[in-house]
């Protein structure tokens, strides 16, 4: 193992902060690795420092922040292409002027499929986190499954991921399953006073029950009304809880649409409370929720770990595993409604406080951390495995001698 490693994390937007602040936070207190977190999607460089875990101090983020490219402004496709090329020249250029060892990446999203190949043409070794697991209705499923075929070690969350990775071909020594990182950030996290909830978020006070609320594009299903299902699933929620916390949007096309919706049904109903994140506050408040409800990742994977009840909504998230904490609703205010009124019932709390996450207890960032330190080891050269020996009949892929076409 070498005695020294640079390794670089790929921040775009807080989707993958939340999951990968502890990877970072353990990444950077060895003392054999120097860290590097690449950004350049959601954040600038002070934006992010602002933003990464208060455990290391700020002078110590700024350097090791690289900003690869300007924050995104409006979200379309074509902005995408366009950052996406700016992501894709100043990888390369980053990862060899700090002369990078191994990449870790996160999740799904559109802006890895210029992030990762650079590293694969430059022979950096791809670390991918969350790899495996199944969102049909977000095109984000097939970026995941193409950065799998890219990447030399799985980090992955359960035992289904570590099967569909396998499926794809990928050695099975080379696929971890270390539960989902973002839950250590989650141990011990003690819910907020409403006193602190109500200074938090600048309202005078505090109703019961308190939803946590976030819903993005569902990128799968073009040409749907986004925008009006945001406000009708933020509608839902209103009529059924006393206060709800609102963040913005992920960073997909289609985000202004719903953010349009939710900013002009806060300025009319002060129950709405829409912030653009709640960064290192997410634990606590979270903790502190009665329900989490919209179509973020969030509900699925992380409320379990704090016994929250959680409604996702639609399709985005369809195919996840997910804990007997998680409702499921279509779209549509009457349907979400329903689905949130089944989830604050009692018996419907008492099922959330005795659920056990299936994406892990915590501890994945150590894990991950002992897996980035072994990357650069791993030959680059990575066979595919099929998962059942073909047919005795089936071609043999080498030309066929005159012998045998005579035969």
């Amino acid at each position: 193992m070498p005695t020294h490693l640079t390794a670089a994390v790929f921040v775009g937007t807080r989707a993958d902060l939340g999951p990968l602040s502890p990877v970072l936070e353990a990444l950077q207190a060895a003392d054999d690795v120097s860290l590097r977190v690449l950004t350049g999607v959601m954040y600038a460089a002070p934006d992010l420092v602002a933003a990464l875990p208060t455990s290391v101090p700020e002078e110590v983020w700024r350097e090791v922040v690289v900003p690869l490219a300007e924050p995104m402004g409006e979200m379309t496709v074509g902005a995408q292409l366009e950052q996406g090329g700016l992501l894709a020249r100043a990888v390369g250029e980053a990862l060899t002027a700090h002369d990078v060892d191994v990449l870790v990446v996160l999740g799904d999203r559109w802006e890895l499929l210029y992030v990762v190949p650079p590293a694969v043409l430059l022979g950096v070794p791809v670390v991918h986190l969350h790899g495996g697991e199944v969102t049909e209705g977000a095109l984000d499923e097939r970026v995941r499954h193409a950065v799998t075929k890219l990447a030399d070690q799985h980090c992955v969350a359960s035992e289904d991921a570590a099967a569909r990775v396998r499926q794809l071909g990928e050695p099975a020594d080379r696929v971890h399953v270390t539960g989902a990182p973002g839950l250590d950030r989650l141990a011990g996290a003690v819910p907020m006073t409403d006193l602190e909830l109500a200074d938090l978020l600048g309202v005078e006070r505090i109703e019961r029950p308190l939803a946590l609320f976030t819903y993005h594009p569902p990128t799968a299903q073009p040409g749907v009304p986004v925008g009006d299902w945001a406000r009708e699933a933020a509608q839902a929620a209103l009529a059924t809880c006393g206060t709800v916390v609102a963040t913005h949007p992920g960073m997909d096309e289609g985000r202004d649409e719903i953010l349009a919706a939710l900013t002009a049904l806060a300025a009319d109903d002060p129950c709405l409370v829409l912030v653009a994140a709640l960064g290192r506050d997410y634990p606590r408040v979270l903790a502190s929720a009665d329900v989490v409800v919209g179509n973020s990742s969030s509900g699925v994977i992380e409320a379990a770990t704090l016994h929250v009840a959680a409604v996702d909504i639609g399709e985005r998230q369809r195919g996840r595993l997910r804990g007997d904490n998680v409702l499921h609703a279509d779209e549509g205010r009457h349907a979400v409604e329903d689905a949130l009124r089944t989830a604050l019932r009692p018996v419907w709390r008492r099922r959330s406080a005795e659920v056990a996450n299936p994406y892990g207890t915590g501890g994945a960032s150590a894990a991950i951390l002992d897996i980035v330190r072994e990357a650069a080891l791993v030959p680059r050269v990575k066979p595919f495995v099929d998962q059942r020996p073909a047919p005795a009949s089936a071609p043999t892929g080498r030309p066929r001698t005159s012998e045998e076409e005579e035969e």
